[in-house]
């Protein structure tokens, strides 16, 4: 029979409010686990209640894979202190939680190691994981992960930064859009509640029709008959409620679906003086 792998843990701290915490399967092979000190290294190493915490890097030697779950910022020191003091060379390196991807030039993949990402999903409970990198090291943590009924997305080379763009476009960028539309409805006469099961209500339709039908869901004709009375009455807007005001021009102008729409927008728009776009941050 194959021996098991042994895994070691590189952490700052804090693991058992991460992923890390709730993989019973990675728990089953984790040997050395090293904080910035014996003494966190044991704190990490009880929390989990799994591995055992050492003080230097030597007692990697013998791993298979090493996890580096520390904050970006420290993430090269860390790489740099590892290459030096442990022979990496066709180790599995997983970085977890990082912004960066794989390829990105480090000590470790300079030194030979077989180097991948992986990331939690926003919003998925915890069930559905991304990672890019190494395809040895994506087929054991794609193992790995499945032990414990999770689910993982293998993102095409060179792509994390468009799996970046999706998770900011589908979460951060979406916060103005729906304070600008809650204000309005509450500004015409709803209540908070009601305007946000509202604004919620129009926001789950809206991507259901999408999953259903693509940009072919968007109802150009119906978005044009309301681009135009809003246009119309705009100045109603503008003075009863600025803020509003600054959203709808900084944005819908710019990223409304390419069409006839927009350009009769753009003319129409022309004619009303722009509110200074520091309002839009005041949401």
């Amino acid at each position: 029979m194959k021996d098991r792998m042994i895994t070691g843990l590189v952490s700052a701290g804090g693991v058992i409010q991460s992923f890390l915490a709730r993989m019973p399967a990675l728990h089953g092979s984790l040997g050395p686990v090293k904080g910035f000190s014996l003494r966190v290294s044991r704190r990490i190493a009880n929390g989990l209640k799994a591995g055992v915490g050492v003080g230097d890097y030597s007692a990697f030697c013998d791993c298979g894979s090493i996890w580096i779950a520390v904050p970006e910022n420290m993430l090269d020191t860390v790489s740099a202190d590892l290459a030096r003091e442990v022979p990496v060379r066709g180790k599995m390196i997983v970085l977890c939680d990082v912004l960066r991807d794989s390829l990105c030039p480090s000590p470790i993949r300079t030194s030979g190691a077989r180097v991948a990402t992986l990331n939690c999903m926003p919003e998925s409970g915890g069930k559905i994981f991304v990672a890019e990198g190494n395809r040895d090291v994506l087929t054991m943590l794609r193992r790995l992960l499945a032990q414990d009924g999770y689910t993982l997305i293998e993102l095409q080379p060179v792509s994390k930064p468009l799996y970046w763009s999706g998770i900011f476009l589908g979460s951060h960028v979406l916060f103005p859009w729906i304070a600008g539309a809650v204000e309005s409805l509450r500004a015409a006469g709803f209540t908070r509640g009601q305007a946000t099961r509202s604004v919620q209500a129009m926001g789950g339709h809206a991507l259901r029709s999408y999953a259903r039908a693509g940009s072919k869901a968007w109802n150009r004709a119906e978005a044009s008959r309301l681009q135009e009375q809003i246009l119309k009455d705009f100045d109603a807007i503008r003075f009863t409620h600025p803020r509003v005001a600054a959203l709808y021009l900084d944005n819908v102008e710019h990223r409304l679906p390419p069409g006839p729409v927009r350009k009769r927008t753009a003319r129409r728009a022309g004619r009303i003086d722009t509110p200074a776009s520091a309002q839009v941050a005041s949401f």
